[in-house]
Parts: C-alpha cells; sequence; structure tokens
C-alpha cells in the first residue's frame, strides 16, 4: 500500500508518496511548474510492476516554500529523497525541467544511480537569447487567476514570479551545457522526444533540438532515443504514457535491474 513521506531540507519540507512493487524502483522528477500527480498516466500504465516514488518539489505542490529554488538545492533534495526512502539505485524518470535535473544527478551521484528516462527534456543545447530571457521574466511578471486556484489547492507551483522565471531560464542555461555530461553517462538513458513549444523559446526549434539528441546518442552507447511524439510539451505525460512507460521498461533492462 502506498505511503507518504516527508522530507526536511534547509528552509523546506518535501512531501511525497512512495508505492511498492516488484520491480527496480523508479524515482520521478517533475516538470519546473508541475506536482507529482503529473505523472498519473504514467503511473497507470505502469500498473504496480515498481516500486514507484514521486514527490513535490520545493515550492510546488504539498511542499513548502523556500528562498532558495536553484537547481543546486533540487539535486540535494533528489539526494535527500532517496536516502529517506531508502531507494536502491533507482532509474530517474524526469519531465522537461526534471529531465534536465536526471542528468545533472546521475554525472553527480553516479553510484546512486542505475538509469535515465528523460521525457522531452534535458537537450543538450541553449534555446534562450538575451530577448528570450526577457519574455520569460515578462510572462511570469504576474500569475493568472487559475495560477493562484492551483497553488492554493497544491497543484502547481508556489514560487514568486522572480523564482519562476529562474528556473526557466537557468534550466535552458544548464541544458546549454549538458552536451559533455551526456557522453559521460555511465548508465542506460533514453529520449523520449516531444513536439510543441518549450517555455520561454521561439517557436519548436525541432531540427536542432532532434540534431542535438542524435549527436549525443552517436557520442555515447548508453544514450538512446527511444521515441518521438507529436504532442504538444505539456500534454506528452497524458498522451503519450504508454510511450513514456515503454521507455521506462526498455531503460530497466537495460540496466540489468
Amino acid at each position: 500500500m502506498s505511503h507518504k513521506f516527508t522530507v526536511d531540507a534547509p528552509d523546506t519540507r518535501l512531501r511525497g508518496v512512495d508505492t511498492p512493487g516488484a520491480g527496480p524502483p523508479l524515482l520521478f522528477l517533475n516538470g519546473g511548474f508541475a506536482t507529482r500527480h503529473s505523472w498519473r498516466h504514467v503511473l497507470a500504465r505502469l500498473g504496480g510492476t515498481h516500486r514507484t516514488v514521486t514527490f513535490d518539489a520545493r515550492a510546488r505542490g504539498r511542499s513548502g516554500t523556500s528562498a532558495d529554488c536553484s537547481l543546486r538545492a533540487q539535486i540535494d533534495d533528489v539526494d535527500r529523497v532517496i536516502e529517506a526512502t531508502g531507494l536502491d539505485r533507482p532509474i530517474l524518470v524526469g519531465w522537461s525541467h526534471g529531465a534536465t535535473l536526471a542528468v545533472c544527478c546521475a554525472v553527480e551521484y553516479p553510484h546512486l544511480i542505475a538509469g535515465l528516462v528523460l521525457v522531452d527534456g534535458a537537450y543538450p543545447l541553449a534555446l534562450l537569447d538575451e530577448a528570450g530571457s526577457r519574455r520569460v521574466r515578462a510572462r511570469f511578471r504576474r500569475p493568472g487567476p487559475l495560477a493562484r486556484v492551483l497553488a492554493l489547492l497544491g497543484r502547481s507551483t508556489r514560487m514568486t514570479p522572480l523564482q519562476a522565471a529562474d528556473v526557466v531560464i537557468g534550466t535552458d542555461e544548464v541544458n546549454g551545457l549538458l552536451e559533455a555530461d551526456l557522453a559521460a553517462l555511465p548508465c542506460p538513458t533514453t529520449f523520449v522526444v516531444g513536439h510543441g513549444e518549450l517555455p520561454g523559446a521561439t517557436g519548436r526549434q525541432d531540427h536542432a533540438i532532434r540534431a542535438a539528441v542524435a549527436k549525443a546518442a552517436a557520442r555515447n552507447d548508453h544514450v538512446t532515443v527511444f521515441g518521438t511524439t507529436n504532442n504538444e510539451h505539456t500534454r506528452v505525460l497524458t498522451r503519450d504514457a504508454r510511450l513514456v512507460a515503454a521507455a521506462i521498461e526498455d531503460v530497466t533492462r537495460r540496466s540489468g535491474r
């Protein structure tokens, strides 16, 4: 039976759910403004075949707010969740911002991670120029009424506008440096490549993204492209849950777990 857990971190508390299963453990890392609920369709497709851990990142969902929403703090939080739940070399499944976070964690803690599933994210190139960063900051200057309601219900971000903009811009900057990290990954890793406008970018830039992913796969035998989808970024986890679940099983098999 699933059970809820909490993990204390500097200036905040993380909340998540740990669900038992016979298969290798999976740890899910959310999009920048998503909560653990975004994985419900994928979890349904897996059908209880794995132990799964989902949690709300700091300043998202039911977790506490924080003065530090940096990628550095979130890498440390993943380590805290792995330790608190006793996960033994989980496969990290990350979507969007969570995919970037997954690669960073695998590079920093290679002994803790068995594999990576990168869903429409962690593409090794930067998509924002200076004008794009300004657009991002303008977009998050004032959250709309729906965003405020979702935040109160624990279904969205609880960050300040400045923090939210910094998540998008900072993730893009890190993505621009991922080429070497992807080339050095020692664990089975696969991409599920989506289609649709990424936050802050001008258009999707499909050709550049797919070329960058193909190059990453060519440089490291551990890295593959499992599949692509024509669905937009925000709909991949719902409309392509079957594809994501299949990618998870592929990495599970390749990891030998």
